[in-house]
């Protein structure tokens, strides 16, 4: 049977998914399980699973009814049980909206900078591969992830728009910021690292100004310089730019890109970490 290569961006606040056929999106907030008096509907992605015994709620509907905050646990690992609902929920409903004939699946997925390392990776991969059964919303699904790549975030979003020469990208989540180096397509340790906060970490999120000048702080410890070449990615880059751009005077806004079935695409930058993670998935499982 084909298989299936996808890049999955599993963000605390929505996971991206990228493929062959075209992306997906939806948020990531999980909650226990619990019996509702009243059915309403809070999202398209409202989900009720069951996987591997645990069931709860995912999406829209998650991020109303949780009784513990927000449903989404942050951190600077992706090494936890709610990486993998995750991941599988963004299968389901990938195969669901493009694909439902494919049962078996071969994903680039992401592990902030700070914390790829072999022992966190080695997690993520045993965690996801195999044969899983899920029932979503009533429907059951057997899928099977013969393959798992983990790339670190960041670097990986340099793979959407590759390019030679010296590149530092700002890649701005919800729960961390990864900075990374890339120089004629090789991620520099020593320049990169993950800080611990996120728009839905710090107390004022409207303050862009402010979270800008704290990333720029810390990519300035890495010896990061004025006039490097910087680029943006993340669901608030055209909102934080102009901010980051009064110090990094060559930063821009980096654009994802993907061949499709209908031409070329240009994607929101909030991709850019997903369609990395698929152009190295291409490159490693297609075949």
């Amino acid at each position: 049977m084909r298989r299936l290569v996808l890049g999955f961006d599993a963000g605390n606040h929505k996971g991206k998914v990228v493929g062959p056929f075209g992306t997906d999106e939806f948020k990531t907030n999980i909650c226990d399980w619990f019996e509702r008096d009243v059915e309403e509907q809070f999202g398209s992605d409202d989900m009720e699973f069951e996987i591997d015994g645990r069931r709860g709620y995912a999406g829209s509907i998650a991020e109303y009814e949780d009784d513990f905050g927000n449903g989404t646990m942050y951190g600077d690992s992706k090494a936890h049980e709610d990486t993998k609902i995750r991941v599988l929920l963004g299968i389901n409903r990938y195969l669901n909206r493009y694909c439902p004939h494919f049962e078996n699946v071969a994903i680039v997925t992401g592990q902030p900078i700070k914390r790829h390392k072999p022992a966190e990776k080695n997690a993520i991969c045993d965690m996801l591969e195999g044969t899983h059964t899920i029932t979503v919303n009533g429907t059951h699904r057997k899928i099977t992830i013969d393959k798992v790549g983990v790339a670190p975030e960041g670097s990986g979003a340099f793979w959407s728009n590759p390019t030679m020469g010296t590149v530092r990208i700002i890649d701005i989540g919800s729960g961390t910021v990864n900075a990374a180096t890339i120089m004629d397509k090789k991620h520099i340790n020593n320049a990169s690292d993950t800080f611990n906060f996120g728009m839905e970490t710090v107390k004022n999120k409207e303050d862009l100004a402010s979270i800008a000048r704290g990333i720029i702080r810390n990519t300035t410890k890495l010896k990061w310089h004025k006039n490097d070449k910087v680029y943006i990615c993340g669901g608030i880059s055209e909102g934080i730019a102009p901010y980051l751009s009064e110090h990094y005077t060559n930063a821009e806004i980096l654009v994802p890109g993907m061949n499709r079935g209908d031409g070329f695409a240009k994607l929101h930058p909030v991709y850019a970490n997903a369609v990395g993670f698929y152009e190295l998935a291409k490159g490693a499982y297609s075949g």
